[in-house]
């Protein structure tokens, strides 16, 4: 107990100083998987996302509260850049979007015994576009949405080699939506809310180089956004999703991982009600998004050159998530980049500090509008940059 006390007491400091900052300055982003980002965790962004059975930081949680329990003592701070170019076209009008944005995380772990492990990760989401011009109104159209979780996370060894993972997820979402004019929607500034959800996860050794990995999440539930009533036909919760995983340590140097990831978009009415759901915006049954459940698969490998330098590779695939008959919707969200591939290392500063750097860029893809969305259509690809520092104590 009294190393768990020197440790605290020096880091204490540190991590209300990442914390604080993380929370003051989190700017608004531009995911992938929806609204959600293809990876969390520095060393998992060079692996394609692949983590629910192979944890490699204290972002673990993040992926899979479980994996909190094999990463031992350690801080996390990550930081990524994102650079999206977009492209919409809506009746004969074409509009660019450029988005450079900013999203930092970042997580400590804690082992207090053989069975118990503690942590808390703290990661970012959302979208940003700005067409600087009027698509859906008189006014110049633009749409930022912030997402900030925090999940304090505990894990207990059942037995030998098996673990339990719970983790609350406490949310603050901010949404800033301009230039819907056109659709009876007045802006009134932004508005913000307050959500929160649960996750479970599970984590074993089923043999001696073979792991396995489960989680699941409630969808994070979150207060209905008064100023944006007359848009939205719900309040905007993050859907549930589930996922299994495997890893595989093929030798003492080379370690291979894969996901299945199931989001359940069409659960959220926001997400998953269509343009042709039947009733006016703003209602229950009004038009949303028409997204579809999203299955995400994803394979990584982890390579051990030597005791300083880790280099990592992996590719991330998803399922359709815009179909062509909701592209004009898709103008205001145009997260229709599904395939991934990207590129990792991490080098030990020393035996306390390391730094990890990886490379993500989603392919180009586009979706044309067909039945009530003939005429509209989006396109783009967008590059990710992550950089994480780690001091494990």
């Amino acid at each position: 107990m009294r190393s768990f006390s020197v440790s605290m007491r020096i880091l204490n400091p540190l991590a209300c100083g990442v914390f604080g900052v993380m929370l003051c300055t989190s700017s608004d982003v531009f995911a992938n998987n929806g609204t959600m980002f293809p990876a969390y965790g520095a060393k998992a962004w060079g692996m394609g996302g692949a983590s629910i059975a192979y944890p490699q930081d204290s972002m673990a949680s993040a992926n899979n509260p479980a994996g909190i329990a094999l990463v031992g003592d350690r801080m996390d701070a990550d930081l990524t850049v994102v650079d999206a170019s977009l492209k919409s076209e809506f009746g004969p009008n074409t509009y660019h979007a450029n988005t450079l944005a900013v999203s930092p995380e970042a997580g400590i772990s804690k082992t207090l015994n053989e069975d118990v492990a503690i942590g808390v990760s703290l990661f970012g989401q959302g979208l940003q576009l700005d067409y600087e011009k009027p698509v859906f109104g008189t006014k110049n159209m633009r749409n930022k949405l912030t997402q900030m979780i925090l999940a304090p996370t505990a894990t207990w060894q059942f037995k030998p080699g098996h673990y339990f993972g719970f983790s609350p997820r406490l949310a603050y979402q901010r949404l800033d939506l301009a230039g819907a004019d056109g659709l009876g929607v007045p802006y009134d500034g932004a508005d913000s809310a307050y959500g929160f959800g649960f996750s479970f996860g599970y984590l074993g050794q089923v043999t001696e180089n073979l792991k396995l990995g489960a989680t699941y999440s409630t969808p994070i539930w979150f207060q209905k956004m008064n100023r944006y009533e007359s848009l939205l036909p719900a309040a905007l919760n993050q859907p549930q999703q589930a996922g299994v995983g495997l890893s595989y340590q093929l030798n003492s140097n080379f370690t291979v991982a894969a996901d299945v990831l199931w989001i359940n978009w069409s659960g959220e009415k926001v997400w998953g009600n269509t343009m042709t759901e039947g009733g006016t915006l703003g209602q229950g049954n009004g038009p949303g998004f028409g997204w579809k459940d999203q299955y995400i698969y994803r394979l990584g490998g982890d390579y051990k050159i030597n005791q300083d330098w880790s280099v990592r590779a992996g590719v991330s695939l998803a399922s359709k998530l815009i179909g062509d008959d909701q592209a004009m919707f898709a103008i205001l969200a145009p997260l229709d980049q599904y395939n991934h591939v990207s590129v990792g290392a991490t080098y030990a500063l020393s035996k306390d500090w390391e730094a990890t750097g990886s490379y993500m860029h989603a392919l180009h893809n586009e979706t044309n509008g067909s039945g009530a969305s003939t005429g509209s259509s989006v396109s783009g690809s967008i590059d990710y940059i992550n950089f994480g520092i780690a001091y494990k104590y």
